[in-house]
């Protein structure tokens, strides 16, 4: 009966060499970057396409306030019963609107609105909206309120246009000049992460009353 030498049981029996624990920890290693990175670019992918989206979405809530405050101007609960009486209409109806401190005319914008309404009691309520250039956002002044109200957020997006641009329909009646008054409105924003990203909406508001002049 042959024996087998005893050093082919030691050398069968041998673990795994330094060398090849490092091999395997390597490639573990670059198998858990490329996994992470792939995890990592998801991730920003996901975060950019929520940022998008509330950019979309807090810009047509912007415009929403703007374009819903904006059809109140000029309306008066006396304006049906005074149709008949142009003299008592000029009377009782609000102040014309204003663009930047003017006047409403044909070719003329603006970066702010001033406006004015009645109420149901009759109370004269004012309002206004305008950009401020250096903060990028857009701010609101209505009713008694002390000070205008910031109504986007600067740490989110950048304002780079609100625009106010006037249509003004004129109609001859006789002695008597109507203006049909109507608004556009232009709203453009970006986002403060990624300037690249940018978003712009445009709305018309047409004034509820004729303007007598």
């Amino acid at each position: 009966m042959s024996r087998r030498p005893a050093g082919s049981k030691r050398h069968r029996e041998r673990g795994i060499s330094l060398i090849e624990t490092l091999i395997a920890m390597a490639l573990g290693l670059l198998v858990l970057t490329v996994v992470l990175q792939l995890m990592s670019q998801l991730i920003d992918g996901n975060t950019h396409t929520i940022k998008v989206a509330r950019l979309e979405q807090d810009v047509r809530t912007v415009m929403d306030i703007i374009v819903q405050d904006l059809r109140r101007a000029g309306s008066f609960p006396e304006g049906a019963r005074d149709l008949g009486d142009a003299k008592r209409f000029l009377q009782d109806q609000p102040p014309s609107p204003l663009i930047d401190g003017e006047g409403l005319r044909p070719g003329q914008s603006g970066s702010s609105v001033t406006y004015a309404y009645r109420d149901a009691d009759g109370k004269l309520t004012q309002g206004k909206f305008a950009w401020d250039t250096k903060a990028g956002t857009v701010q609101m002044h209505t009713g008694t309120a002390a000070a205008p109200e910031t109504i986007t957020d600067p740490a989110f997006m950048n304002i780079s246009t609100l625009s106010f641009v006037p249509i003004v329909n004129l109609q001859q009646s006789g002695t008597l000049q109507t203006a049909q008054m109507i608004i556009e409105v232009r709203l453009v924003a970006r986002l403060k992460s990624d300037t690249s990203v940018e978003r712009q909406l445009v709305d018309r508001v047409v004034l509820r009353n004729v303007v007598l002049q």
